[in-house]
């Protein structure tokens, strides 16, 4: 079986002048300085207390000088009773451009409860 040099064949190929990227934040992660980002896949994780309370996410950044807001679906992914928090988490497919020298982050909202911590990580690449 032959191998295949994915990074090489990835920043080579016609038309992608791109160095792969990827990286988690909490709650932010930092785009290089002189690079645009282009986000391919987004995951994020979140928390609330008390157990039970409801919760949404939403990811910023900024593309072309204008701030952008998504709603990003979260599902309930398990509860840690010792300390009476849920876990929400989301993955997503998406195409998002983030300028340079600026963050993509994410922030939660609860109506009844407290946000803990927020994690947000990035795949893709530089251009």
């Amino acid at each position: 079986m032959e191998k295949v040099d994915v990074i090489n064949a990835v920043t080579s190929a016609p038309g992608l002048p791109a160095s792969p990227f990827g990286a988690t934040g909490s709650p932010s992660v930092a785009v290089p300085a002189g690079s645009h980002l282009v986000v391919e896949t987004l995951s994020v994780q979140l928390d609330v207390t008390p157990a039970g309370s409801q919760l949404e996410a939403l990811v910023n950044y900024i593309c072309g000088g204008v701030n952008v807001t998504l709603f990003v679906p979260l599902t309930f992914a398990y509860a840690q009773s010792s300390n009476g928090y849920d876990f929400y988490v989301a993955l997503q497919a998406v195409r998002l451009y983030v300028d340079p020298g600026t963050s993509i982050s994410v922030t939660g909202y609860s109506p009844a409860g407290s946000t803990g911590t927020l994690f947000v990580t990035v795949s893709g690449y530089l251009v």
